[in-house]
């Protein structure tokens, strides 16, 4: 089963995509971001998010699509921001009939580091010893967190 995770935003998206294996062993496919510009109009952004997202469902084939649930509690301009970002990719993973599944940060961090307010550099860790691969710095947290999503998803169905 091929899973793709994904850490939204209109800035950066982040994106993982991992395989499983019957023997529940996890091998990374791909992982990296989607940057949009500040410059450009939000709809010029979300497009850029939507072609992108487009282009590695097609590429990777996932079978299904893991999110990360907004939990905001007070920056209300972010939360709609991100919200559309959300928006954009639940969209994608409807074009290609997937299953979407949502999991807030607070609940990947618990499952992957068995405590839910765990620093994102110990969930990097994390992510990067489930996968075997130490090479996660070189794309961002915002992929790290996005293969955290997938291999939390992963952990909670096995």
């Amino acid at each position: 089963m091929i899973i793709m995770g994904i850490d939204p935003g209109t800035a950066k998206t982040g994106y993982g995509v991992i395989e499983v294996s019957t023997s529940a062993s996890m091998k990374l496919l791909d992982y990296g971001r989607i940057v949009t510009s500040k410059d450009n109009l939000m709809s010029e952004r979300l497009l850029k998010i939507y072609n992108s997202s487009v282009e590695l469902v097609k590429k990777h084939s996932p079978d299904i699509l893991v999110i990360e649930r907004l939990f905001f509690n007070t920056n209300v301009k972010t939360a709609l921001t991100v919200g559309q970002a959300r928006g954009i990719h639940i969209l994608v993973a409807g074009k290609f009939k997937l299953p979407v599944f949502e999991y807030t940060a607070l609940e990947a961090k618990m499952v992957l580091t068995g405590y839910g307010r765990s620093e994102k550099e110990a969930v990097r860790e994390k992510v990067a010893e489930y996968l075997g691969e130490d090479i996660l710095k070189k794309k961002g947290i915002d992929a790290s967190d996005a293969l955290a999503m997938a291999i939390c998803h992963q952990i909670k169905v096995s």
